[in-house]
C-alpha cells in the first residue's frame, strides 16, 4: 500500500495561510499535477475519495461547508449570539471525522497529496480557551481528533505574526472570518498558544515535523519565504 504526503498550515487568522496556500499551488500547477479543490466543491454532501480518486493533489480546509462546517462557520462561531467551546469542539471534531473518512485517509491511502487549511491543531490551540469549553484531555479524545492524530500531517506549517497585525488584516477582510475568532484579545492568547513547547512535543510525537514561517513584511517578501519553504518540503512531483 503506498502512503501519501499529508501537508497542515495553521496559525491565528489573518497571519498569511492564503499565501503559503498559493505557493503550494505554484508548486502543484508546476509539476502538472491535477489539483482538486475543495473550495469548489457544490454538493450538499462532502466529497467521498471513491468519485473523486484522479487526482494528484487534493486541497482541503476546515471547517468545511457541507453539514456540520456549515452550521460552524454561519451558526456556532457568531459573535453576535456565542456558543461555547463545548459546542464547537463537539462540532469540529465531527467535521473532521466524517472528512477524514470519506476523503483524507483513502486519499493517504493512495498515495496522493493533501494539503489541509486548519485541522486538529486548530481545536486543541483554540477550544480549551474559550467560554464554556471541556478539558483539553477530553478535546483530544474526541473521535474525530483522535482518528486525526493516528493519522498526523507529515509536515505542519505555522503562519507567525503579531495578533495586532493579523487584526488589521482581519479588519480589512469581508468574509466570515470576523467572527468570534478574529477578535484582538482571543487572538492574543492564540499567538502564544501556537508559540508553546507542548504543541510541537504533541505533533512530533505523532511523527509530524514543525515548521514555523516569519510572515512579516511585504507580500513580495512573504510569498518568497512560502515558495523556497514549500519547495524544501516538497522537492520532487
Amino acid at each position: 500500500m503506498t502512503s501519501g504526503r499529508f501537508i497542515m498550515i495553521d496559525g491565528i487568522a489573518g497571519s498569511g495561510k492564503s499565501t503559503v496556500l498559493r505557493a503550494v499551488q505554484s508548486w502543484a500547477e508546476s509539476c502538472n499535477h491535477k489539483i482538486f479543490r475543495l473550495s469548489d466543491w457544490e454538493d450538499v454532501e462532502p466529497p467521498q475519495f471513491e468519485k473523486i480518486p484522479d487526482y494528484d493533489v487534493y486541497f482541503t480546509y476546515e471547517p468545511t461547508r457541507t453539514w456540520i462546517g456549515r452550521a460552524i462557520r454561519y451558526e456556532l462561531s457568531r459573535d453576535d449570539v456565542p456558543y461555547g467551546g463545548e459546542e464547537l469542539a463537539h462540532a469540529f471534531a465531527l467535521d473532521r471525522q466524517i472528512m477524514y473518512g470519506r476523503l483524507i485517509i483513502p486519499a493517504i491511502k493512495a498515495g496522493k497529496t493533501i494539503i489541509q487549511d486548519r485541522g486538529v491543531s486548530t481545536s486543541i490551540v483554540y477550544q480549551p480557551i474559550m467560554p464554556n469549553s471541556i478539558p483539553f484531555e477530553t478535546i483530544i479524545n474526541l473521535p474525530g481528533n483522535k482518528l486525526a492524530l493516528e493519522y498526523a500531517p507529515d509536515a505542519l506549517i505555522l503562519t507567525k505574526l503579531s495578533s495586532e497585525e493579523a487584526a488589521v488584516r482581519i479588519a480589512k477582510r469581508d468574509d466570515d472570518s470576523k467572527g468570534v475568532f478574529g477578535q484582538l484579545e482571543f487572538l492574543k492568547k492564540l499567538e502564544q498558544r501556537f508559540e508553546e513547547p507542548w504543541l510541537k512535543k504533541l505533533f512530533e510525537s505523532h511523527g509530524t515535523h514543525i515548521y514555523t514561517l516569519d510572515m512579516t513584511g511585504t507580500i513580495e517578501e512573504t510569498s518568497t519565504r512560502a515558495q523556497k519553504l514549500i519547495s524544501d518540503i516538497l522537492s520532487t512531483c
